[in-house]
């Protein structure tokens, strides 16, 4: 089921925005039609007649807070004022102040893959939303996402960072994808958790949540069990935090097996898996080839070499072949 995250009541009072052409010029019609002059409506705005020229010919954004009175004053709906909303406030490359998306923000799997890399190798701060890998199809994703789930023409900022490539949103997709859900700050140092709307969306949300996650955090490997002769495949994630917040970590983690439990997917319990200059480190372990196998086809890797990684390594396996057969690449 789609869920609606962020309206008109969910932005900051002083954020611009932009609106369609002739619901500007409607509603600020309506305003000075109702109170009967120019002068009165810029009295009861406390403005210069000036700014009413430049709001309502779209020369200058208009703030939020404005368009709650404008609102309060024609009797239009705020459901209707979000709707024709088509920019917000950014401050882009090209010279620009703002750039084109679409209100209300509604849950989707692109969101939820926003969410899961912010979480991971991602970075919100009050400037940006950034994001680092090494692998250019988990970048390339990021930038797509971001595109579709907030409906924007934004193109970030990028260069080439130690093997790998950095990208930064501006600050207003910051505010975005923090009013979504990601943690904004350092995350080894603050509790967060997984946001309801993907807990309570459908299995491809969740599905998308977790992929970005392992995407970024999670591994795979085969390990000989010399007390046994035996071999165990498995994938892993772990993840650290300052131990002052260890126990809200250890229910992000309890929240993390309850999606892969939803699709199916058993996974060992949390635990702690040593530690770092950071903290505690996290994490659980999903080993057995049928697992890995619900794990390929229902949430699967978009970084490439994990992907092969686990193909070859249920390829590999002999209860795998019997269970299941080759997998195709």
């Amino acid at each position: 089921m789609v869920k609606k995250l962020i309206g008109m009541r969910d932005l900051p009072d002083n954020l611009g925005v932009k609106l369609e052409d002739s619901f500007r010029k409607e509603i600020f019609d309506m305003a000075i039609s109702i109170v009967c002059s120019v002068r009165k409506l810029s009295e009861l705005l406390n403005c210069d007649r000036t700014a009413i020229w430049q709001w309502k010919t779209g020369k200058i954004l208009i703030k939020i807070s404005l368009l709650k009175k404008l609102s309060d004053l024609t009797k239009v709906p705020l459901k209707k004022v979000e709707n024709k909303i088509i920019g917000i406030r950014c401050k882009r490359v090209d010279g620009n102040d703002f750039i084109r998306i679409k209100f209300p923000i509604f849950s989707s799997p692109e969101l939820a893959s926003i969410i899961g890399h912010a979480m991971a190798d991602g970075n919100i701060t009050k400037r940006q939303f950034s994001f680092f890998n090494q692998r250019r199809e988990l970048v390339d994703e990021v930038i797509t996402n971001v595109r579709i789930a907030f409906r924007a023409d934004v193109t970030p900022r990028e260069f080439e960072k130690e093997g790998g490539w950095e990208i930064e949103f501006p600050t207003n997709i910051s505010l975005l994808v923090s009013l979504s859900g990601a943690p904004l700050g350092k995350k080894v140092s603050k509790p967060f958790d997984v946001p309801n709307w993907i807990k309570e969306g459908d299995n491809k949300i969740k599905s998308s949540f977790l992929r970005a996650l392992f995407d970024d955090e999670g591994w795979i490997k085969i390990k000989f069990i010399k007390s046994t002769s035996s071999t165990q495949r498995m994938i892993g994630i772990n993840m650290s935090k300052n131990e002052k917040f260890i126990d809200s970590h250890k229910q992000f983690f309890e929240n993390i097996r309850k999606l892969l439990q939803d699709l199916k997917i058993n996974s060992s319990n949390v635990s702690k898996m040593g530690k770092t200059k950071n903290g505690i480190n996290l994490g659980i372990i999903i080993s057995n080839v049928t697992n890995l196998n619900i794990f390929l086809k229902k949430i699967g890797f978009t970084n490439i070499p994990k992907k092969q990684k686990l193909i070859e390594c249920l390829n590999n396996s002999i209860r795998f072949k019997e269970l299941f057969g080759i997998v195709k690449q």
